[in-house]
């Protein structure tokens, strides 16, 4: 581990609409819960939490919000077991065991309910029209996850799958030291299709490792690479990361083993990575495509790239109306009391 805190996403937009890990994120940790409107303070009231752990010395995680790169969907400090997360649509949580380990924070406690009341009409409004956006969004999304399974299909018959799978796993043996016991994976996105373009938290892999492998993958096969590794890696008894493809949640697209120093990351044309001081792998070594499959492929990836450009423009419409919604919760709140609140809070925390 080469820092203090790392950078991930919970949710993604993606090719099967919204897709969210928050079950497997909260597992057994003391949980948080903030509920409130857009606007209230949410994210701000993380931050600080966030910000007082790393000063006290402890790591911290910061999930990033897929619709605003900016904006904290959540936090996790793993050496107090506490998890604070954003408990509103879409990604609705409620407390497993409310007082006794799990609390809800309301920042509508700190609004006032008749200037929103007054402007009920405006916000049903947005709310629609921002609903709308998303939609448009995941059917351009679907159709770019539609054609990464084209690439697939003209590529996989064609790709020596026992040789990527014997190589994956000797070059696991080689790195790994020998332990008995079930490893415990961490499922997350490294990065999100949002607002502000596909964002990548290319540094959360340069803390969880020092030795970095990257897949140069221009024809999607890495995951085939990568689930050998993880078959091998899952009786070895440590922490790993499997970070999902955002398009193709289901996908594992990089993983990294902090108490092994090494990651292996993938590489394309619209997913880059370019490591200083990286091992690169050409995957293509493990393909025979002819120049009609290639073609094939090269019609997909830019059929992919112009559904990744539409979806965004629909996601950079979406964040402006919700940042129009936020004006009316943000006069509305008196953050006064929400910081003399949060101060409170974060004092008895620590």
């Amino acid at each position: 581990m080469n820092g203090m805190t790392i950078r991930t996403f919970l949710a993604a937009n993606s090719g099967e609409g919204f897709f969210s890990l928050y079950s497997s994120f909260l597992n057994d940790n003391q949980t948080i819960v903030i509920k409130g409107g857009p606007g209230s303070g949410k994210s701000g009231l993380m931050k600080k939490i966030a910000s007082k752990a790393v000063k006290k010395g402890y790591f911290v995680e910061y999930c990033y919000c897929s619709s605003d790169a900016e904006s904290l969907d959540a936090i996790r400090i793993p050496q107090r077991k506490l998890c604070v997360v954003d408990g509103t649509p879409p990604h609705t949580i409620e407390p497993k065991f409310p007082g006794a380990k799990d609390e809800i924070v309301y920042t509508g406690q700190f609004w006032d309910n008749r200037k929103l009341r007054n402007s009920i009409t405006e916000i049903q409004d947005i709310s629609q029209k921002i609903t709308e956006c998303f939609a448009r969004a995941y059917r351009y999304l679907a159709a770019a996850g539609n054609a990464v399974d084209e690439v697939k299909a003209a590529v996989l018959p064609n790709t020596d799958k026992e040789r990527i799978s014997s190589f994956a796993e000797d070059l696991w043996k080689r790195h790994s030291r020998v332990r008995k016991g079930e490893s415990v994976i961490y499922p997350r996105f490294l990065s999100g299709i949002t607002p502000q373009g596909l964002k990548i938290n290319r540094d959360t892999i340069y803390t969880l490792a020092e030795k970095v492998y990257v897949l140069d993958d221009p024809y999607r096969i890495s995951s085939l690479f990568l689930e050998a590794i993880l078959n091998k890696a899952s009786e070895a008894g440590q922490e790993i990361y499997v970070f999902y493809d955002p398009l193709c949640p289901s996908v594992p697209q990089h993983v990294a083993f902090p108490e092994e120093g090494i990651a292996f990351v993938t590489s394309n044309k619209i997913h880059s990575f370019e490591p200083q001081n990286a091992y690169k792998i050409h995957l293509n070594r493990f393909l025979t495509l002819g120049d009609a499959t290639k073609e094939r492929c090269r019609r997909a990836e830019r059929l992919i790239l112009a559904c990744l450009n539409e979806a965004k423009a629909s996601l950079k419409e979406e964040k402006a109306l919700h940042d129009d919604l936020e004006e009316f919760y943000v006069e509305a709140m008196d953050f006064k009391k929400l910081n003399a609140y949060t101060a409170k809070l974060v004092k008895t925390l620590f």
